[in-house]
């Protein structure tokens, strides 16, 4: 099966694409901090309320012991705009703000960043990520550790929580004893930033369908290397931004921090409209299709796991469409990539397979953060067996099969009637060997079962919650937050 329509081994300067496009500095005194080792990139267009949180959780960054500063580059062009006026409050001499004289586009925006910035080392973060106050120190750490390797290092991404303007965050690491009660500062309590960084293969692209994540949220790139691989190509798609890791993966180290050190705001925009995530899983598709064509190998994994990563990657695109006025179905996506029928021993061995593969190069922080949380519930799940409820588990994605796994394991002879889900249509017959029922026709269960609810997103975790008050279920285990 070839789909894809594009060449990505293609070489280009695509700084040359925007050279005769001038950036003029608007705000702000080179000689302030006249070399820096590191330079946070901030590619701004519009939405200036939300910049302003940006820039407060880059400014107040622990000190570091090497010299740094902040550029912003503005895409809109027209002058005296709200992102000038917050440059112009906020009034801090790290900053250096500049404006684009024409709109060259997110690609060419995340370019020019590169272009203008003065650090060797470059932190990427869009205008509307937050960082946590650890940041800088700790990647001035990680560089160093790797800066003189054989293979040159070349990006470094940090994992992230994803949070919207419904949820309380605690930028600053915070002590044990004023970490406060929402889900947010207790993850980032648990967090423990001692972990060394994890190796990001292309092979490890191949295999699991997925490169790093995107230049936000703080990612650490080498600008030189940048410079000298042409910087992010727009014509490898809507997914360049996580192509292009993948590519440098084959020359130069890339890779992935043990723990989150920066949050990505998700809000109804224009990233998450329904035609902008067709075209997401469209070019996930064909670039998966592209690394399986490399060598005979690859091309015998794809027939094995094609259907199930794209699947895998289609219940995400789902999730992706949440602040949307209608959200989309997996069925939407059926005109893109069709899965065929694929025999039961060829999904397990393919299960086994990203089992042992996730586990020896330790992959899946997905499923360690699970673990993390179901431990933390333990104690109340032996508590209400004890009481000889029937357990219900509210999900049916990953977090909910993570959930069943863990608590067959660890809880012996746990009564587990059945995986809820708020619709049944969008969702498999059985998982984990348990078939799946409507939550809401699980009511006469209301007063004698234990519902956990597996999902490891906090608003996701409110709506699950209301369901269950509207429908009598008293007795509810949170996997984010506090037993009620």
């Amino acid at each position: 099966m070839k789909r894809y329509k594009i060449d990505y081994d293609e070489k280009r300067d695509c700084f040359a694409a925007i050279k005769e496009i001038p950036s003029e500095l608007i705000w702000g005194d080179k000689d302030f901090v006249s070399n820096p080792f590191f330079t946070y990139t901030i590619p701004a267009y519009k939405r200036a309320y939300l910049l302003k949180e940006t820039l407060q959780s880059v400014l107040n960054q622990r000190p570091a012991d090497f010299e740094w500063d902040i550029i912003v580059v503005d895409n809109e062009a027209e002058a005296e705009n709200e992102t000038e006026q917050i440059i112009r409050e906020i009034n801090h001499p790290r900053i250096l703000y500049y404006r684009n004289q024409e709109n060259i586009g997110v690609d060419g925006n995340y370019n020019r960043c590169i272009e203008l910035a003065r650090g060797k080392w470059i932190a990427m973060l869009h205008a509307d990520d937050l960082l946590i106050n650890d940041h800088l120190r700790l990647m001035g750490k990680y560089i160093r550790m790797h800066e003189h390797d054989r293979r040159p290092l070349a990006y470094i991404s940090p994992q992230y929580i994803e949070f919207s303007d419904r949820e309380k965050i605690t930028l600053r690491r915070p002590k044990q004893k004023d970490g406060g009660k929402d889900y947010l500062t207790q993850k980032l309590l648990k967090e423990d930033y001692r972990g060394k960084l994890k190796r990001f293969r292309q092979i490890d692209g191949a295999i699991t369908g997925y490169s790093v994540g995107l230049p936000s949220f703080g990612t650490v790139m080498n600008r030189e290397i940048l410079l000298r691989e042409g910087g992010f190509n727009e014509k490898l798609g809507i997914c360049e931004d996580v192509i292009t890791p993948y590519k440098l993966a084959g020359k130069y180290k890339v890779y992935k921090t043990p723990r989150a050190m920066g949050y990505y705001r998700f809000e109804n925009n224009e990233s998450m409209k329904k035609e902008t995530i067709l075209k997401i899983f469209a070019s996930m598709v064909d670039f998966r299709e592209y690394m399986y064509s490399r060598n005979l190998f690859m091309r015998m994994w794809g027939n094995l796991a094609r259907n199930e990563l794209n699947r895998v990657l289609a219940e995400y695109c789902v999730q992706l469409s949440r602040f949307n006025e209608r959200r989309l179905k997996k069925s939407d996506f059926a005109g893109i990539y069709a899965p065929g029928r694929q025999l039961w021993i060829s999904l397990k061995a393919f299960q086994l397979i990203m089992r042992f593969y996730r586990k020896v190069w330790n992959l899946d922080t997905f499923e360690e953060e699970c673990y993390r949380l179901l431990d933390s519930i333990e104690e109340a799940v032996q508590r209400r067996k004890e009481e000889k409820n029937e357990f219900i588990v509210y999900g049916a994605g990953r977090a909910g099969r993570c959930t069943v796994r863990y608590l067959k394991k660890h809880v012996p002879d746990i009564h587990i009637l059945c995986i809820a889900v708020s619709s049944v249509t969008e969702n498999p017959g059985r998982v984990q060997g348990l078939p799946v029922r409507s939550v809401h026709k699980l009511k006469k269960y209301s007063k004698t079962a234990t519902v956990i609810t597996a999902v490891t997103i906090q608003q996701y975790q409110d709506e699950m919650n209301e369901i269950l008050k509207a429908d009598g279920f008293d007795n509810v285990i949170n996997l984010l937050t506090e037993v009620r």
